[in-house]
């Protein structure tokens, strides 16, 4: 029988996290720009009303078995959508959870395949067997950095290096460099340890050096309790601390990191956004996924020992050229995953 849907899509989506959000989006746009329709496209979502309305697709709750299983079974593949899925650096919780729907994928027939992936860091042996295993089990696998790809042949896995999937959405008009008296943006996370009180005090000292104001940027409600309390603290002087959300984010990127002198991100993908805008950025590398990013674009990766390297501008030329690197990345993927969608192709004249 026909399955209604050609891709089920898996990730952390719905929690409120903008970087999550933004994979989702970008992969539905990937998959719409190689001719999938979105009504043959699904997502698992612990908000699946809000998904289903922002992003135009099917959505099931993630925490129903029932409800993920079912839609397994009429789907014609299961795609694990960016981010750091497979790591136990916070609980082994995830590579347990991720890895159980890649095994409801394999009993309900549907393919599963891997885009945008960061795998890793482990501590545990189970969450490092929960990973392997269930990214064995992938018909194909995309990974966003080379310590990820490295990592995995080790485990004597292929995979392909492509592009972060947030860089194949449309990019922001840019008016001319950096301004030289915009504010320093500050994107700090909850962590364990003193890493955000010191990115807060470092970036608190790094804007007075330079003599600029200092403003917060939050892609998550943690992040902005956070900087709130920081701020309350008094290790974080900033007037203003904004939230960023799927319904902002564009009108922000135009606007508040284009009026930015620079930006300090814990978060990835506030990183990705600060290279997409050509602002100098400093990392505070809190996870290696931040640290394999530093190395990739030449950027200073401070991990809360000295002084805070002041920011460095990205090569925006070639953040540019990785909208179309992902996308052909992207349907190299897909080919081998769902070769009917381009049989037409495969017909010599």
């Amino acid at each position: 029988m026909t399955r209604p849907y050609r891709v089920a899509l898996c990730g952390y989506y719905g929690f409120g996290n903008l970087g999550d959000e933004l994979l989702a989006a970008s992969l539905v746009e990937a998959c719409a720009e190689e001719g999938i329709p979105r009504r043959e496209i699904a997502l698992l979502s612990a908000s699946p009303v809000a998904s289903a309305r922002t992003l135009g697709v099917t959505a099931v709750p993630r925490w129903n078995v029932g409800a993920v299983f079912s839609l397994l079974r009429m789907s014609d593949t299961l795609l694990l959508g960016g981010g750091g899925l497979f790591q136990d650096a916070t609980s082994v919780r995830s590579c347990l959870w991720y890895w159980g729907v890649v095994r409801l994928a394999l009993l309900a027939g549907a393919r599963p395949w891997a885009v945008g992936q960061s795998v890793g860091p482990f501590c545990t042996a189970p969450g490092k067997w929960f990973a392997e295993n269930a990214l064995r089990a992938c018909t194909a696998l995309g990974v966003r950095d080379q310590r990820s790809r490295d990592l995995l042949s080790l485990w004597n896995i292929e995979s392909l290096l492509t592009p972060d999937p947030v860089f194949s959405l449309p990019f922001p008009e840019i008016r001319g460099g950096p301004p030289s008296s915009g504010p320093l943006l500050v994107n700090i996370r909850p962590w364990r340890g003193d890493l955000p009180d010191r990115t807060a005090s470092e970036a608190t000292r790094l804007a007075e050096r330079a003599g600029l104001p200092l403003k917060g940027v939050a892609l998550a409600e943690e992040d902005l309790r956070l900087m709130e309390d920081q701020r309350e603290r008094g290790i974080l002087p900033a007037p203003e601390i904004l939230l960023l959300t799927e319904e902002n984010w564009r009108e922000e990127e135009n606007r508040t990191l284009a009026s930015a002198s620079g930006a300090v991100a814990m978060r990835y993908h506030f990183a990705l956004l600060a290279l997409r805008s050509g602002l100098p950025v400093t990392l505070a590398a809190y996870d290696p996924k931040v640290e394999s990013l530093g190395r990739e674009w030449s950027l200073p990766s401070w991990k809360g020992e000295g002084e805070l390297p002041p920011p460095v501008a990205p090569d925006r030329g070639r953040a540019l050229l990785q909208r179309e690197r992902f996308l052909t990345d992207f349907r190299s993927l897909l080919k081998s995953v769902l070769p009917a969608l381009y049989k037409k192709e495969m017909v010599l004249p």
